[in-house]
């Protein structure tokens, strides 16, 4: 069994992004872009909602992670059209299944993610 992390080397990784605990058995799409200081825990999935689909069909433009997000353990976030972002400053809960884009300073948690709250932050 593989306990790596697999990052192709497409994806867009930003200065100051961290995979703590090694982010063992996380997965990043060849179209994901991470900005700066976002933190992806381990066994973290970002990828296509439409993996029955040939890839030439597929509708996903990609997956976008602003500055400062906080992706949990176990989270997955899944894109099947378009370009999904995940917000500003925004945490996904562990083991969260998000299909849609979320706001800044926002918190995301359940199956499939929702809003539960959100994030006061001081300039």
């Amino acid at each position: 069994m593989r306990k790596g992390i697999d990052i192709p080397s497409n994806a867009i990784i930003k200065k100051g992004a961290s995979f703590p605990h090694n982010s063992v058995e996380t997965v990043i799409h060849n179209k994901a872009v991470i900005e700066e200081n976002v933190r992806i825990y381990q066994n973290v999935t970002i990828g296509r909602a439409d993996i029955y689909l040939p890839y030439t069909e597929s509708k996903m433009n990609g997956i976008h992670i602003k500055k400062n997000a906080i992706i949990c353990a176990g989270a997955k976030i899944l894109c099947k059209e378009g370009t999904l972002t995940v917000g500003e400053n925004t945490v996904v809960a562990a083991n969260a299944v998000l299909l849609n884009s979320t706001g800044d300073n926002e918190i995301w948690a359940g199956i499939p993610a929702r809003k539960i709250g959100k994030l006061k932050i001081e300039k």
